[in-house]
C-alpha cells in the first residue's frame, strides 16, 4: 500500500487474495535459505507409544515432568524469505551466538522456573 501510494495509485487495494495470486504469477515461494534436515525414524516412534506407558505406569501425573531446551541464537538473521522459486537459495553461515534455553512442565501443567546456559563446553550434548 506505501508503495502505491509513493507511486500516486489510489485505485489500488492489496488483500491476502491478490498476494496469492501475485506469488503464482511470479513463481515466489517462502522457503528456507539454510538449515539443517532432521528425520525422525518412524519405527522408533512408534515403539516408544507401545514402551512409553509401562513406564510411567507406577507414577501419578504429578510426578510426570517433561524437559525440553532450544538454543536462542540472538544475532542470527531470518532462515526463511521469499524468493522466486527457482532460484537458488544459498544462504550465508548464520551466526551462532546464542544460549540454551531450557523448559520444564509436569502432566498435569505445573511449570518450573525455566534455566538459562551462556555457554557449554560441549553445546550438542543437551
Amino acid at each position: 500500500m506505501k508503495i502505491a501510494d509513493a507511486l500516486g495509485r489510489k485505485d489500488f487495494y492489496a488483500s491476502n487474495s491478490w498476494l496469492d495470486k501475485f506469488q503464482v504469477r511470479n513463481n515466489v515461494v517462502f522457503r528456507a535459505l539454510c538449515g539443517e534436515a532432521a528425520d525422525v525414524d518412524d519405527n522408533l516412534c512408534e515403539d516408544w507409544t507401545t514402551r512409553l506407558p509401562l513406564l510411567l505406569a507406577g507414577y501419578a501425573d504429578k510426578d510426570i515432568f517433561n524437559m525440553n531446551e532450544t538454543e536462542l541464537f540472538f544475532r542470527a538473521l531470518p532462515n526463511k524469505s521469499m524468493m522466486v522459486k527457482l532460484a537458488d537459495s544459498k544462504g550465508g553461515k548464520q551466526a551462532k551466538e546464542g544460549f540454551t534455553m531450557s523448559f520444564c512442565a509436569s502432566a498435569t501443567g505445573e511449570k518450573l522456573k525455566s534455566l538459562m546456559i551462556r555457554k557449554s563446553k560441549t553445546p550438542r550434548c543437551f
